[in-house]
């Protein structure tokens, strides 16, 4: 949010808005002292100031980042919404990222307050077994090596991308491999493993979602790990991907992408909400 209030959009948008109100209220004084022309003058430099001050206030109230914003589209006809908060209490089905691995244990494996982590202990209620039996039977059926170099947690691997989905109380959870898990506990990712993995998740949620509301964190945030890589890069590959696969063939009616609180600060709102605006062209 620090980001995109002191940031360059912001003042431009803050400027556009002020100039536009300016205008307008112009329009509107031209017009009643056409009629009534000592109004004005009654009120000199003091009604002038407060002119301005309204046009400040409007301007700002207009340019302010909000921590919430939608975008209709109609070719295709979807509707991409992104919000600032925890995932966990929205409705709809949920993407949960996952490594190759689909590690679950919680510790120096997968930490308690990645998204895997917050989906055990929010949906799962920490029960790890349960998780693990409903994961593994739905990946016996998935190619897979084992990796005997990988001691701790899981070592059974499966091609990034793998993309498995678990039913829970009238919603599923569409659990993406998009990184691979490194002998030493550190998932790594990278834009083509990011693309391919978006691809097989919305043909997953084609077949399996019911054109329900798709609510998703932004998967792949190591990328910017990687110099020269921001934070909004993997935001934007995936509303990019979303829209592509959508003009070739539906996928959700609605997706809406959340960003966590302690991310809200790495990126600028506003560049976000001018890129979705661009992806009508």
């Amino acid at each position: 949010m620090i980001n995109s209030i002191f940031s360059k959009r912001m003042a431009t948008k803050l400027s556009i808005n002020f100039f536009v109100s300016v205008g307008v209220i112009s329009g509107v004084i031209q017009i009643i002292t056409s009629s009534y022309p000592d109004l004005i003058a009654h009120y000199q430099w003091k009604g002038w100031v407060t002119i301005l001050l309204i046009c400040l206030i409007f301007a700002f109230i207009r340019s302010w980042p909000k921590r919430s914003f939608s975008e209709s589209f109609a070719n295709p006809d979807v509707k991409i919404g992104i919000k600032v908060g925890n995932i966990f209490d929205q409705e709809g089905h949920l993407v949960i990222g996952f490594s190759d691995t689909f590690d679950t244990e919680i510790g120096d494996v997968v930490s308690k307050d990645s998204m895997q982590g917050q989906f055990l202990v929010s949906m799962y209620g920490n029960n790890q077994n349960k998780l693990d039996i409903d994961l593994d039977a739905l990946l016996q059926n998935e190619e897979s090596e084992e990796d005997i170099e990988k001691t701790r947690g899981k070592n059974k691997r499966y091609k990034v991308g793998t993309v498995v989905s678990l039913s829970g109380l009238n919603r599923k959870f569409f659990c993406c491999a998009y990184s691979r898990m490194g002998a030493d506990l550190k998932a790594t990712s990278d834009i083509n493993s990011l693309w391919v993995s978006l691809q097989n998740l919305w043909n997953k949620i084609r077949i399996e979602g019911e054109q329900k509301t798709i609510v998703m964190p932004v998967i792949g945030t190591n990328l910017a790990r990687v110099p020269g890589i921001s934070f909004k890069l993997p935001i934007d590959l995936i509303l990019l991907s979303f829209i592509i696969n959508s003009r070739v063939e539906p996928i959700s009616k609605e997706l809406v992408l959340m960003i966590r609180e302690e991310d809200k600060d790495k990126i600028n709102l506003l560049e976000i909400q001018d890129f979705l605006k661009s992806l009508h062209n």
